[in-house]
């Protein structure tokens, strides 16, 4: 396989179609259907399914396509390498952030990094562990900033940086009734937010947080992603668990913590990630 094809592969997908690609690469189309007809070749198996609105991957082309965007993600970063060794102030980071981190710290970080490196591109993603985790692997990420229950992320697949504990709290919009008297039994009967399902396992802290407290997790749920959650926790008598620093930032304002509160979530554990090769660029 030759790096053209892969990145020939990399910019039909991303784009759309071999007509957006070749505008993309700068090379006409009869090149960059030449370059998938050899990839094909060579793979031995079909990767596109041509449509009349563009293309999609065959499930074997979704598997080089995580490689492929590796390498040509590596070819990426060996060139800015080698720019940086006449000019550290050039090249391209892209890193993904968690919401709440996104909220309470990013402007002042991003205003650091800019006053060291103002020539540096900058592509951040906004998401939890399951949009970024997987786009740091496949090389779209370089780095990623997560929050996870504390020892959640093991092994050696990534590089791990510990950069807080961040407590957790109920939250719900100031003046809700519940308020005046937070007992486990109401706030379980109230309708929640989470940006993952809690049922079947698959947030096992907040069903254990409810275990503790004696009472059964909610049955009026609501999932969400984390701006709307908020607009959801400010408008409505819902409730949600969030880390505590964000009370005070204007995106919660009108929101407030349950003092006291029966249900006691765990802490979080943010964490900046990245791939063993890319260990450097993590320390920058």
């Amino acid at each position: 396989m030759k790096l053209q094809q892969l990145e020939a592969l990399v910019a039909v997908v991303d784009s759309g179609s071999i007509r957006a690609a070749a505008r993309v690469l700068n090379l006409s189309q009869a090149a960059i259907s030449k370059s998938m007809r050899l990839l094909e070749q060579e793979a031995a198996v079909p990767l596109l399914v041509r449509l009349s609105r563009g293309v999609e991957l065959t499930p074997a082309g979704h598997r080089l396509l995580a490689r492929a965007r590796l390498v040509t993600r590596q070819l990426e970063l060996a060139r800015d390498d080698l720019r940086q060794s006449n000019d550290g102030d050039i090249g391209t980071l892209r890193v993904g952030v968690v919401p709440f981190i996104a909220m309470i710290s990013l402007g002042q970080a991003y205003q650091w990094f800019r006053q060291r490196f103002r020539n540096v591109e900058v592509h951040f993603i906004e998401g939890l562990m399951a949009r970024v985790l997987p786009r740091l692997r496949d090389g779209t990420l370089d780095l990623a900033i997560v929050a996870t229950d504390v020892g959640e992320l093991a092994g050696d697949e990534f590089s791990h940086q510990r950069l807080l504990l961040a407590p957790q709290c109920v939250l719900v919009r100031d003046g809700h009734p519940v308020l005046a008297d937070p007992t486990a039994r109401a706030l379980t009967e109230l309708e929640w937010v989470f940006t993952h399902p809690i049922a079947g396992g698959q947030q096992p802290r907040v069903e254990a947080m409810f275990a503790l407290a004696g009472v059964a997790p909610p049955t009026r749920v609501v999932v969400t992603e984390t701006q709307a959650g908020l607009a959801l926790i400010r408008n409505a008598d819902a409730a949600a668990v969030a880390p505590r620093m964000v009370l005070g930032v204007p995106e919660t304002q009108g929101i407030v913590a349950v003092p006291d509160s029966p249900l006691r979530p765990g802490d979080l554990e943010v964490q900046l990630l990245s791939r063993p090769d890319e260990i450097g660029r993590a320390h920058v």
